[in-house]
């Protein structure tokens, strides 16, 4: 799976929003999570999105980068997985 940052969205935005944007290149979005300011109750301005796949990742950032939303153009980039580190005694093992 591919985690993709959106940025400057509208503090308006939703879940369904976010789904409807993603939705003329892929039908397919896994979760999007908007982190909320807790003063306020409204998001902060970005958000995550999973897709299934890195190839589907790339398409979403190469076709929506810089497209309008709410009246905003969306910053969209792909965030780096850091490995899982394993305990440096377990020699390779899960």
């Amino acid at each position: 799976m591919s985690k993709l940052l959106i940025g400057n969205i509208d503090t308006e935005a939703s879940e369904e929003g976010i789904r409807q944007f993603f939705m003329p290149i892929m039908s397919q979005v896994v979760s999007v999570d908007i982190p909320l300011d807790p003063r306020t109750g409204k998001n902060r301005g970005y958000a995550y999105v999973m897709l299934r796949t890195d190839v589907q990742a790339e398409n979403a950032v190469r076709e929506l980068h810089g497209k309008p939303s709410l009246g905003r153009n969306m910053t969209i980039t792909i965030v780096e997985q850091e490995p899982v580190k394993g305990k440096w005694y377990k020699f390779g093992a899960p």
